[in-house]
């Protein structure tokens, strides 16, 4: 009677087994179909579309030699206009590879996208760091400000925009930011929307409803009385904190209070 009764027990146990195991590679499946957030990125030229893909270039040294991608990986793909794909590593050349770009989805825009951040440009590095961090908070626009008392503003903002996509790839936005132009105080007068400067002394940061709204991050020595006159009297001035933050830091702070506001009112 014992040896007997146990088939039945070793049968669901079977059973369950299979149930698992089916469960287990039905998940798998999904993961290769899918633009999972665990998949390492490429940034390819848009519009992303299904089928055989070279990439070459830097996009093409990054996968071999940084990612050290092999034939056979799943890998993601994105256009950096809101277009993402799982694809397969095909092929590893000394110069290229070919991927094979499954049908690509449309990620939808996220509220970051509405707001513009324009600021003084800090020195050295620490401009890419600021474009660095704003990318990650995904920030819709980054705009370089011409100030009296800032620092020289690159005429090439091509090693900026690379910033970006690197960071893109890393924090997988739907979007790039857009990147300049240089603008003036005045240009940003004709500004639609919210316009906010950051200020010291100014009134507690209140973001409200996602709407589209452009802060202002002044240079160390601040901006001039002639500068500020050029502003609207519908600008609104908010602090950030007590202290005086250096540029990146009040950029990161105000864009991740406006960021974070608006999405927990989604």
């Amino acid at each position: 009677m014992g040896g007997t009764g146990t088939i039945p027990a070793l049968l669901v146990n079977a059973n369950h087994l299979y149930a698992v195991v089916v469960s287990m590679l039905e998940a798998f499946a999904a993961a290769r179909t899918t633009a999972g957030v665990n998949l390492r990125t490429l940034l390819l030229p848009a519009p992303l579309s299904r089928g055989t893909a070279i990439v070459e270039g830097d996009e093409a040294h990054h996968g071999r030699v940084v990612l050290r991608l092999r034939a056979g990986e799943d890998i993601r793909v994105a256009d950096g206009e809101g277009h993402a794909a799982p694809a397969v590593v095909t092929g590893v050349g000394r110069t290229a590879l070919e991927i094979e770009v499954a049908e690509p989805e449309t990620l939808p825009a996220s509220t970051a996208e509405l707001l513009t951040v324009a600021f003084a440009v800090p020195k050295g590095d620490r401009f890419a760091d600021l474009v660095r961090g704003l990318t990650e908070l995904g920030v819709g626009r980054l705009l370089p400000l011409r100030c009296e008392r800032g620092e020289r503003v690159p005429g090439n903002l091509d090693r900026v925009g690379r910033i970006a996509a690197e960071s893109l790839k890393q924090c997988q936005r739907p979007r790039l930011p857009v990147i300049g132009p240089v603008v003036g105080l005045e240009d940003l007068a004709a500004e639609p929307g919210v316009l906010v400067i950051c200020d010291p002394y100014g009134a507690p940061a209140a973001p409200g409803t996602a709407t589209a709204t452009t802060l202002l991050i002044g240079p160390e020595g601040g901006f001039t009385a002639e500068e500020l006159a050029l502003l609207p009297t519908r600008t609104k001035r908010v602090r950030l904190a007590a202290s005086i933050l250096r540029i990146e830091t009040a950029a990161l702070a105000a864009a991740s209070v406006w960021v974070a506001a608006w999405e927990g009112a989604a």
